[in-house]
C-alpha cells in the first residue's frame, strides 16, 4: 500500500554528492526525491524564489534554498501543522519517496542537533543514505562553493584563501569534514540496517553501479542500463590545495578517518589522501 510518508532520507554530507544523487534518483520510474523549496511553498519567503533544480537560475532571481531543512530547523519543524504540510509534498503512487537535505548530517552543530532523533520519531521506517567524501577535498569544495557561488554564506570568510580559512578556529569548512561523531550518532539513533553509507568518489567514478546499490537498498528495480548520470552543482576548482595546507589538515582528520574506515572497511578509499 502506497503512502505519502517519506521512506528514505539523504542526509548529506554537504558537498558530498547528495544533490546529484537526489536528482538522478528522481529520474527512476519508481522513486521520488523532493526538489521543492520549503521556504517558498510553506513560509512564502520571497527571498527564496523557486527555480528548477535541473536548470539555471532565471534572470536575477536570488539563489533558492534547495533543501527542506525540515527536521533540523526549529522554525520549520515547529510550524503549525508542519508534518502534514511536509507530507503533502510527496506523492502516494511510488515505492520510494524521500528528500535530500545535507544539513541533517552535522548533529553536533547547535542548530542541527535534532535531525536524527526527529527522523527516527516521525519516520520510524525510513532508511537513511549518507554520502562521505575525502575530508580535505570536501572542505576545499565547501570553501570554493562559498567563495565563488554563495556570497550570502559566511561573509567573514570571503576574500580569504583556503589555507587561511581552515586555520580559523571552529570554522565549519573543517568541522563538516569531521564525520565520525556524527556518523556514530546516526547509527545509534537510526540503526545500522537502515543506513546506507557511500562515497562521493564512487558515485562520480561509477555512478550507475552506485545508484543501483542505492536502488537495492530502497527495494526498487535497477536503473535502465542507458541511464545518463548527471552532475548537479558541480564546480570547477579555482586552484589546487597547497602542500603546506595538506600537511596542516591531515593530522586534524587522521583519527576521524581511521574511525570511519573501521565502521565501513568495505568502501573504496583509494582516492582519499593518506591520513595515516
Amino acid at each position: 500500500m502506497y503512502s505519502n510518508t517519506p521512506n528514505f532520507i539523504i542526509a548529506g554530507v554537504m558537498k558530498g554528492g547528495s544533490t546529484a544523487a537526489a536528482f538522478n534518483l528522481n529520474q527512476h520510474h519508481d522513486i521520488y526525491c523532493l526538489t521543492l523549496y520549503w521556504k517558498l511553498r510553506v513560509l512564502n519567503d520571497e527571498d527564496y524564489n523557486y527555480a528548477a533544480v535541473t536548470g539555471s537560475w532565471a534572470g536575477n532571481l536570488p539563489r533558492p534554498n534547495k533543501e527542506t531543512d525540515y527536521f533540523n530547523l526549529d522554525t520549520n519543524y515547529y510550524l503549525n501543522n508542519s508534518f502534514d504540510i511536509y507530507r503533502s509534498f510527496f506523492p502516494r503512487h511510488l515505492s520510494a519517496i524521500g528528500e535530500s537535505s545535507p544539513n541533517y548530517f552535522p548533529l553536533d552543530e547547535a542548530n542541527n542537533g535534532g535531525a536524527a532523533e526527529r527522523i527516527a520519531k516521525d519516520l520510524p521506517d525510513a532508511k537513511v543514505i549518507i554520502f562521505l567524501r575525502d575530508p580535505i577535498n570536501r572542505a576545499y569544495s565547501h570553501w570554493n562553493h562559498i567563495d565563488t557561488k554563495r556570497p550570502d554564506w559566511a561573509t567573514d570568510l570571503h576574500g580569504k584563501s583556503f589555507d587561511e580559512v581552515v586555520r580559523i578556529e571552529n570554522n565549519n569548512v573543517v568541522g563538516r569534514s569531521k564525520y565520525l561523531a556524527n556518523l556514530t550518532k546516526w547509527i545509534e539513533t537510526i540503526g545500522t540496517d537502515k543506513i546506507y553509507v557511500a562515497l562521493q568518489e564512487s558515485l562520480m567514478s561509477d555512478p550507475l553501479n552506485e545508484m543501483n546499490k542505492i536502488c537495492a537498498f530502497l527495494n526498487v528495480d535497477d536503473f535502465y542500463p542507458n541511464h545518463e548520470f548527471k552532475k548537479i552543482f558541480a564546480l570547477d576548482y579555482s586552484g589546487s590545495i597547497e602542500s603546506t595546507t595538506l600537511d596542516y589538515l591531515k593530522p586534524i582528520f587522521a583519527n576521524d578517518v581511521a574511525g570511519v574506515k573501521d565502521l565501513y572497511p568495505h568502501l573504496d578509499y583509494s582516492t582519499w589522501h593518506n591520513y595515516s
